[in-house]
């Protein structure tokens, strides 16, 4: 009788680390397929940021020289 109540630990060990590495897996995986999208979007938006930017800056170089070129001219 004793070993009938011994065998459920060595059953329930395994059984236990089983589930938590299986669990631990899953969450990876949840978390990879989560985290794959919002990296996309955010590589997406910080390039039209910087694109955004950089037309910004082109214009403002050439209406420095535009006034500059008035000035000049002026002059």
């Amino acid at each position: 009788m004793r070993a009938s109540l011994f065998l459920p630990r060595i059953i329930a060990i395994p059984i236990m680390l089983i589930i938590a590495v299986a669990s631990v897996i899953l969450f990876s995986v949840f978390f990879a397929i989560l985290l794959i999208p919002v990296t996309l979007i955010g590589f997406k938006i910080w390039r039209a940021f910087t694109l955004a930017q950089k037309k910004q800056d082109g214009a403002i170089i050439e209406a420095q020289y535009s006034v500059i070129e008035k000035s000049e001219a002026d002059i």
